[in-house]
């Protein structure tokens, strides 16, 4: 809370213990939703149906996790380019310090964002339409696996909304380990499970509604390029890692 924020801030109480509509958080009124949830899926689930009931949409919707580190001057900001550039989707850069999956959602020094097909389920933030559109689907998701990777991109395909960045002017940090997938949730699938059947779930979307994007280089680069790697590739990007932040630490 280092600026005063820009925009509306609404915190989730994912113990469902907050009785509270409203906390003030240094100075600024807080909006409280609160619920018994397994996972960021529900959240997702959550938020789409607050704003059905409060009958207004935000120009922007962004959902952060509870362990990232993010000024609001930066969200402040990343806001502010996402409305002047016309991004659909778009996610602040990690540090490279970070605990992260992607390679490609780290910050590129100099640069003001760079562009991406897809922002992870971290810290994304959408164009209000957009997250209100995917609404139907996230229900059922505890996990959230697969609305980053299949949905929202699918979504941003069927609806004209293609452009999305990650914005290396403002910087966040990941602290947690990445899950697993392995966990059973409530609905009886793993997250990794709970993926495949988003990806499904789209492929029948895009098969029905615009089926000219199934040859498309976009589809492929989305479902079909490769994601598991060998052993022998896992044990070279173990190895490489280590080489390649001490290089950037270096630089």
């Amino acid at each position: 809370m280092d600026v005063p924020p820009q925009f509306e801030v609404l915190l989730f109480d994912y113990s469902g213990s907050t009785t509270e509509p409203y906390v003030v958080v240094h100075g600024v009124q807080c909006r409280v939703l609160a619920g018994v949830t397994e996972c960021k899926g529900e959240i997702y689930s959550a938020l789409a149906r607050h704003l059905q009931q409060r009958g207004t949409v935000p120009p922007f919707v962004g959902l952060i996790d509870d362990d990232v580190v993010l000024s609001v001057s930066g969200i402040n900001y990343a806001l502010h380019l996402g409305n002047c550039l016309e991004w659909s989707s778009f996610s602040p850069a990690l540090s490279h310090d970070s605990i992260y999956t992607h390679r490609w959602s780290l910050r590129q020094p100099s640069r003001l964002y760079h562009a991406t097909d897809w922002v992870e389920v971290m810290m994304p933030v959408y164009r209000g339409d957009l997250f209100m559109a995917g609404a139907p689907y996230y229900e059922g998701n505890v996990s959230s696996w697969g609305i980053d990777k299949y949905l929202m991109p699918t979504l941003q395909q069927l609806m004209g909304m293609q452009r999305t960045a990650i914005v290396d002017a403002v910087m966040a940090a990941h602290t947690r380990p990445v899950t697993s997938g392995m966990k059973v949730y409530r609905n009886g699938l793993t997250a990794a499970q709970e993926r495949e059947r988003m990806k499904q779930l789209c492929l029948e979307l895009l098969a029905e509604r615009q089926p000219a994007l199934l040859g498309s280089s976009w589809f492929q680069r989305i479902f079909k390029q490769r994601h598991s790697r060998t052993l022998g590739q896992r044990l070279l990007l173990g190895l490489g890692r280590p080489i390649r932040r001490w290089l950037e630490s270096s630089t």
